[in-house]
């Protein structure tokens, strides 16, 4: 599994002639076919005030109404295991989720809060996996790329962000931003390797298992209502604690919490589908709509249902 099998796209939403379009060579990002698994980030959009002239951008987003200021805007582009977004967003709150995620200013710096209040401020930051953070931009665009934490590219990058956001240059953001534009094949491994050549790795090379590995590569997707830790244990040849041990080490995470983020794709995608907020609760293993929304609110830092906002377009492939 890479990134997310989350976000396909099937538009629930109208949307607006002359949405998200793009002025220079990040067209192709707008376009870009998508896929599902996947997550989404959302960002604090204050309006201009009157007689304010506009930011030049190169990506504009759409017109808004003062009703659709904190509302998330753009164009969502999802492949098998990683996620890019492209345009602005809206109120959101301080959150973590299982991917390592790459936010660019297209139009001037960001900022970024983490859990202890401090704020960080660089034309990109990369931030590792579970790390707890809020993105404020403004009304600038931005350019937002999500990486599942355990594939290959996901791990890589985690492990050279290290154990805090990592601030970018303005000349690795150009180029970042150059690749992902061009939305050629390996583009993913140019970003990383990119990254990775231009500055040594933050930390050491993440634990890794190989009987974990394999045991997260063939568990079924969907996953069952029940799936326990014995079980699991039992296929690695393994004890249940000894299992326990090296899943944490290896993913960085608990067993079951890990489960609720698969969980997360897998009602992300039957939201992009077009199933509604229960239906994607009981097919992904939630209780009901509460139970999905406060695991979805807790991860992404939003309600499940700005995903259905008109202005937002939200596509993958199927």
């Amino acid at each position: 599994m890479v990134f997310m099998q989350l976000h396909v796209f099937v538009r629930r939403q109208t949307e607006r002639k002359g949405g998200v379009h793009s002025r220079s060579s990040l067209q192709a990002i707008g376009s870009m076919s998508l896929r599902p698994r996947l997550f989404l980030r959302i960002i604090p959009v204050p309006m201009p005030g009157p007689g304010s002239a506009r930011p030049k951008m190169l990506l504009e987003p759409p017109a808004m109404g003062d009703e659709d200021a904190a509302m998330w805007t753009g164009k969502a582009s999802i492949q098998p295991g990683w996620a890019l977004f492209s345009g602005t967003a809206g109120d959101h709150s301080l959150h973590r989720h299982h991917a390592v995620q790459l936010a660019i200013g297209l139009t001037g710096a960001i900022e970024l809060r983490v859990g202890t209040g401090n704020l960080i401020r660089a034309p990109g930051i990369v931030i590792p996996a579970d790390h707890s953070h809020q993105l404020v931009s403004g009304p600038n665009p931005l350019l937002l790329l999500y990486l599942e934490r355990e594939s290959s590219q996901g791990r890589r990058l985690d492990q050279w962000c290290g154990p805090g956001p990592r601030a970018l240059t303005e000349a690795q953001c150009r180029r970042l931003v150059e690749l992902l534009s061009a939305n050629t094949a390996g583009v993913l491994e140019q970003v990383i390797a990119d990254l990775l050549g231009s500055a040594p790795a933050a930390s050491e090379h993440p634990f890794m298992d190989p009987r974990i590995q394999d045991c997260l590569a063939a568990l079924p997707r969907p996953l069952p209502e029940s799936l326990s830790g014995a079980h699991l244990a039992k296929k690695a040849g393994l004890s249940s604690s000894r299992f326990a041990h090296l899943f944490r080490a290896h993913t960085g995470m608990p067993l079951r919490p890990y489960l609720r983020w698969l969980r997360l794709q897998h009602a992300l995608a039957a939201i992009a589908h077009g199933l509604n907020l229960t239906e994607a609760a009981h097919a992904s293993g939630f209780s009901d709509s509460a139970h999905l929304s406060r695991s979805f609110r807790s991860t992404f830092g939003i309600a499940p249902n700005v995903l259905l906002h008109p202005l937002l377009s939200l596509r993958a492939n199927a």
